[in-house]
């Protein structure tokens, strides 16, 4: 693409428009802010000019930059608007005349370059330096020590004492001056190139050695992959590394600002690759929908990877793509420090006082390979003079020669400087190699908020095993693995929750398992730092889950959310880290799967790699399983996809008294939480004590199975709808003087094993009954687990009833669906057996 023009006057100057923002012409020689300000209206208002503004084209000024001129409009004869009775306008586009002149658009205009610092280093002319001489210095500074980090972090890799690095070379303009814009308290949600904006946080060379080591005095305990720093304590999120990702959080946590009434911002960085990424896209939806206070700064490189930009996107860079959603956007010099900081610190003051994202693609270029797995050589298309070219105006250089003109710099500073840098990251560094490797206990913390059963059980095993083969394991490397056991508590491998709410008691209400949820989310949203959102949710969702509680608790806290799963659950991480409770609803269990990648790379991982901090206090809960008509994608039963996934709770209730106190309990749970309702019992008649709901806040607890029925020839197992199905089948098979003792799981993850291997070795037998396809089900697991706990007990093998291998089918689901008579077949085998 060829470089846009670079500008330091108003973007579409020249137009006459209806918005009055564009009425005002402005000086070109204005202070550096007020530029700054009108970038960004005239970028919010791209997309909302009137039509009868034809798309601009570039022309010349008189100073040889290039401005926007307005084309000619379309004939007043030419446009047809409708009269009085008729429908005014289409809901959700600005006010438009009707034409009958076919016009197909791929741009509204070019985005001028936001300058405000010339390749050699000089100010514009009437542009005021925005922040003090000591300031200034501080940020060459930064700059410098990022890029000498970088070189001796390089050569560490390359000698094979640290496994990868990422250099930030070209770009430290754009973290550096960014970061001086911000406030303190503006949250922080970095990709991996923003050292520049770590170092001014205050992240120190010791703290980047033991990160790219991995050692005990890495923050977050060896667990990430290099330069995936983490400061929570200074706002700053852990680095992302799947692309985009964190884009449609950081709308999440300025929206709860935003609810807050607060001075601040969340500031989501990437680059021109994540920006493809839907995540981006929808996270920019989000943002714009929600008046967030977010900021989205691009840093557009040129490559992602190999990718260029040519192969990367159409259109006119990132930047274009700001309008589209109605967010106020800029392009800026990203190798300009004072163009950076104006625009970012312009951006922070619109964002907050009008409610609203922002913006802002920083142009610059990457010099170096993306990381040491690779060579640019192989794939830049540029060649090494314009490499070279790039480099010599680069931010560092172009700042120095700015700060030696005005007497703040000289070579004797600079040669302090880069071996002050090189002599602190040499000592951090024989520091950082002296430590040891956490100790293998911190492999299994901070899963959960406590370690359950099952990982409790795991690290007993390790900590014993490697004891017993030390020579196949480096255990020197690890704190105290040489040494003899850490305490232990066998109790602590029990199942079933640790510290269970007291029982509930008092009045109760009949109540469908549709209105028990509804109950339980009202009693939640009694606390105003609880946020319910979803598609359709203002309304009450489509299964009316949510009727009424968006009168009685606002549309700010009861919203409908845009058709975009993976942001919906971005989202509900942001609220989570600015200490709200979320409750996101999926409409279907069937649609969940566009939010995998944040529900399992994201959700599942925020605790674990952030060292106990972050997201926490998620819900999200979704419809699932068979209605009798909803075919496959109104019928699947996915827990067993995520109960793969280390870090998630996942919970199915059987009726309406089980939904509200479970529902209560996640809601209070500070681990994230699945919380998957059979929509088939949504309205379903309980005549037992299931129906019965206790008045008010109650919770039962997580972890633990209920024995709903006692027997002593064969124990069933189910959760959710199958539960009724196994008290049908248990019924038959009285009939023909069989025992059925029945159990509900309630929880998947962590499931009650203690509680079904009692029941096994006292009846001998197990049939184990869930909707979702036999191969990798739920039930497989539980099968393996209960034959090696109660092999010596089972007068049979343990018997599954299962959806089949098949997609979920119409015409044959009274034929798929684990029936009672499947089950009561299953049972008589077992028997039998």
């Amino acid at each position: 693409h060829p470089h846009p023009p670079l500008s330091a006057t108003l973007p579409g100057e020249g137009f006459t428009a209806t918005h009055s923002e564009h009425n005002n012409k402005l000086s070109k020689r204005v202070g550096a802010m007020t530029i700054a300000r009108a970038a960004l209206r005239a970028g919010r208002h791209a997309g909302r000019r009137n039509s009868a503004l034809r798309a601009a084209a570039p022309v010349a000024s008189n100073s040889g930059r290039l401005l926007l001129q307005q084309q000619p409009a379309p004939q007043e004869q030419q446009r047809r608007t409708f009269s009085a009775g008729q429908i005014e306008n289409y809901r959700g586009i600005e006010p438009s005349p009707f034409s009958n002149t076919m016009e197909f658009r791929s741009s509204s205009g070019t985005f001028p370059v936001f300058q405000l610092l010339d390749y050699d280093g000089k100010l514009l002319e009437g542009v005021e330096l925005p922040f003090s001489d000591e300031e200034g210095v501080r940020m060459y500074e930064l700059m410098v020590q990022s890029s000498v980090y970088d070189g001796f972090l390089l050569t560490m890799q390359r000698q094979g004492r640290i496994s990868f690095y990422c250099c930030n070379w070209g770009e430290e303009a754009a973290s550096v001056a960014s970061a001086a814009a911000l406030q303190p308290q503006d949250m922080i949600w970095p990709q991996y190139r923003e050292l520049g904006m770590f170092l001014y946080r205050g992240l120190t060379p010791q703290e980047m050695v033991d990160q790219n080591i991995g050692n005990e005095g890495d923050r977050s305990k060896g667990r990430n992959l290099q330069v995936h720093y983490c400061m929570l304590e200074k706002n700053v999120q852990t680095v992302h590394a799947v692309l985009g990702t964190h884009v449609p959080q950081a709308p999440g946590a300025g929206y709860a600002y935003k609810l807050g009434g607060e001075d601040r911002v969340s500031v989501a960085y990437f680059g021109d690759g994540a920006a493809s990424e839907g995540d981006a896209l929808t996270g920019f939806n989000f943002a714009s929908v929600y008046g967030s206070q977010t900021l989205f700064i691009c840093r557009n490189n040129g490559y992602s990877i190999s990718t260029g930009v040519e192969d990367q996107y159409g259109g006119d860079g990132i930047a274009a793509r700001g309008p589209a959603f109605g967010i106020p956007t800029i392009r800026v010099d990203g190798n300009d420090l004072v163009a950076v900081y104006v625009a970012t610190k312009e951006a922070r003051k619109m964002s907050v006082e009008q409610k609203t994202p922002v913006l802002l693609e920083l142009m610059t270029y990457r010099v170096s390979d993306h990381t040491t797995s690779d060579d640019s050589k192989a794939y830049r298309k540029e060649d090494a003079e314009v490499v070279e070219a790039w480099k010599k105006k680069g931010p560092i250089a172009r700042w120095r020669k700015y700060l030696e003109s005005r007497g703040l710099w000289d070579e004797a500073k600079e040669k302090a400087l880069q071996e002050k840098a090189k002599d602190d990251i040499v000592t951090a560094f024989k520091k950082g190699e002296a430590k040891k490797m956490p100790p293998l206990k911190d492999c299994f913390n901070d899963m959960y908020t406590d370690l359950p059963w099952h990982l409790e059980e795991q690290w007993q095993y390790a900590e014993k095993h490697v004891r017993e083969y030390p020579s196949d394991y480096n255990i020197s490397k690890y704190r105290d693995l040489d040494g003899p056991l850490p305490p232990m508590d066998p109790r602590r491998a029990a199942s079933g929750p640790r510290n269970p709410p007291p029982k509930p008691s008092g009045k109760t209400e009949r109540m469908t398992m549709v209105a028990a949820i509804n109950d339980a989310m009202s009693i939640a949203l009694e606390n105003p730092k609880t946020v319910l959102f979803g598609e359709d949710v203002g309304f009450g969702g489509v299964f009316r889950a949510a009727v009424g509680l968006r009168e009685k608790y606002g549309a700010d806290r009861v919203m409908n959310a845009p058709v975009a799963e993976q942001a919906i659950a971005g989202f509900a991480v942001g609220l989570s880290v600015a200490g709200y409770t979320a409750i996101a609803e999926m409409q279907f269990a069937d649609y969940i799967f566009p939010a995998f990648d944040q529900i399992v790379n994201e959700i599942a991982k925020y605790r674990y790699r952030n060292v106990g901090g972050g997201a926490g206090n998620i819900v999200i809960r979704t419809p699932c399983s068979a209605v009798g008509h909803g075919s496959m994608y109104h019928s699947q039963s996915p827990e067993s996809y995520f109960a793969h996934c280390p870090g998630l709770t996942i919970v199915v209730p059987r009726g309406p008294k089980q939904a509200k106190g479970l529902l209560l309990a996640a809601i209070k749970e500070p681990n994230p939480v699945l919380f998957f309702e059979p929509k088939v019992l949504y309205r379903a008649i309980f005549e037992n004590s299931d129906g019965d709901v206790p008045v008010g806040s109650y919770e039962l607890p997580i972890g633990q199975a209920e024995v709903v029925r006692e027997g002593k020839d064969i124990t069933l197992l189910a959760w959710g709808s199958q539960v009724a199905r196994m008290e049908a089948a248990a019924d038959r098979a009285a009939k023909d003087g069989i025992s059925c003792e029945i159990i509900d799981l309630q929880t998947i993850i962590p499931w009650d094993v203690d509680t079904v291997e009692k029941s096994v070795k006292k009846t001998g037998r197990l049939v184990v009954a869930h909707e979702a396809p036999s191969t990798n089900g739920f039930g497989a697991e539980i099968s393996s687990k209960i034959t090696e706990r109660c092999f010596l007990h089972l007068e049979a093998p343990v018997q599954r009833v299962c959806g089949y291998d098949t997609h979920f089918p119409y015409a044959w689901e009274e034929f798929y669906v684990p029936s009672a008579t499947r089950v009561y077949d299953a049972i008589k085998k077992s028997v039998n057996y």
